[in-house]
């Protein structure tokens, strides 16, 4: 295939109209709704870590 005069002199795309630059786009936490369930869960979790993994004791002989 030979390139003729025309496709020459177009110019170039390097898709920068469609492809932002990272540093211009807006970084931005989803808050999604929380149901109370998953409160409830959370808190329930936080508040029994520590019961669920107890340090050990004892010898093993």
């Amino acid at each position: 295939m030979t390139k003729t005069t025309d496709d020459a002199f177009e110019t170039l795309r390097d898709g920068a109209e469609t492809l932002p630059e990272f540093e211009d786009l807006g970084l931005e936490m989803q808050s999604l709704p929380r149901s109370t369930s998953d409160e409830l869960l959370e808190e329930a979790l936080i508040e029994s870590f520590p019961a669920s993994d107890p340090p050990a004791s004892g010898r093993i002989d």
